[in-house]
């Protein structure tokens, strides 16, 4: 399995590093507009490195692309990629509409091709296993559920801090949340009330989603924390479930951060190789073209999760 790669930062080479890993699967093709970044990444890959993206996707030896580009560029990309017949799995979100999200679902369809997006949160164990738990019946009906995503302010003169590129803080991190208590409760919400709070060097976004049935769900993200945080609290009529817990001092002052490299805020959590979820991420989707099954993660679901952060940013805004 060939795979070529488009978003030579932080993520582009967690997403090398990890397939390398892989047996049967090869980083064909790295490629960036900046011929010194594509290199830096293909070293350590023997990838080729192009500086062209349509020269790259018209090699017919290249199986998948891998995208991990800024969100404002997923929709015309990951286009491009599907219409040259290649499987696509795209870094969250896969864009910022829903208009924009189920063209691309049309095109993948039209093409045969399976188009997966990174919502790497199903993958760390403790979200995986606690939404086992709830699916065992052990927890009890849900009554209550309580986010929380906090991470360094981006660097200034990031795009991420361009609403209309990132879509801020709800799609830049919130959005994870968002995935998972869909993957949980489902996507019968009823109500949404969300509000942005300004900080010093930072924000925070609060968000309430109600539910049919009566589950309340409490999200927050933060840009100005110190370092990176989540967690979770699931209150069912049997027990709670948490991960991490929740930390009243998370916000703080992000002047004391002295990182300014393009990619501060860009926080990719560490966990052991055996549990590593963006390898699992990446192999059950390799494993879903070979096998040609269901995909860890559909595009139809990350539409859901565009939706409601949609949802969430018009409540704020109004």
């Amino acid at each position: 399995m060939n795979v070529g790669l488009i978003g030579c930062g932080a993520m582009g080479r967690v997403y090398v590093d990890r397939l390398m890993r892989m047996k049967g699967v090869q980083v064909t093709a790295v490629c960036h507009p900046e011929w010194a970044k594509a290199a830096s990444l293909a070293e350590f890959s023997q990838a080729r490195i192009y500086t062209s993206y349509s020269e790259m996707i018209t090699r017919p030896d290249i199986d998948i692309i891998c995208v991990t580009l800024p969100t404002y560029l997923h929709k015309e990309y990951v286009q491009l990629a599907l219409g040259a017949g290649k499987h696509v799995i795209c870094e969250k979100p896969l864009s910022l509409t829903e208009e924009d999200c189920w063209e691309l679902i049309e095109t993948s369809r039209a093409k045969g091709v399976k188009l997966c997006v990174a919502h790497v949160v199903r993958f760390f164990p403790e979200y995986k296993d606690a939404r086992l738990r709830l699916q065992s019946g052990e927890v009890g009906a849900v009554k209550s559920v309580r986010t929380i995503r906090a991470s360094l302010t981006p660097a200034e003169n990031s795009w991420f801090l361009d609403k209309r590129k990132s879509g801020g803080v709800v799609f830049d991190l919130m959005i994870h949340d968002i995935d998972y208590v869909l993957w949980l409760l489902g996507d019968q919400i009823t109500q949404i009330r969300a509000k942005i709070v300004a900080l010093e060097g930072g924000e925070q976004a609060l968000a309430w989603l109600y539910y049919a049935d009566g589950t309340k769900v409490s999200l927050e993200a933060v840009w100005g924390a110190t370092d990176f945080h989540a967690g979770f609290d699931i209150t069912g009529e049997q027990m709670v479930l948490s991960s991490n817990g929740f930390n009243e001092d998370i916000v703080s002052d992000n002047k004391v951060v002295q990182n300014h490299s393009p990619d501060r805020g860009v926080i990719i959590p560490e966990k052991s190789e055996l549990e590593d979820p963006y390898y699992f991420q990446l192999s059950s989707f390799i494993q879903a073209i070979e096998m040609n099954s269901p995909l860890p993660i559909t595009a139809e679901e990350a539409c859901s999760a565009v939706r409601i952060a949609n949802r969430i940013v018009r409540c704020i805004e109004s």
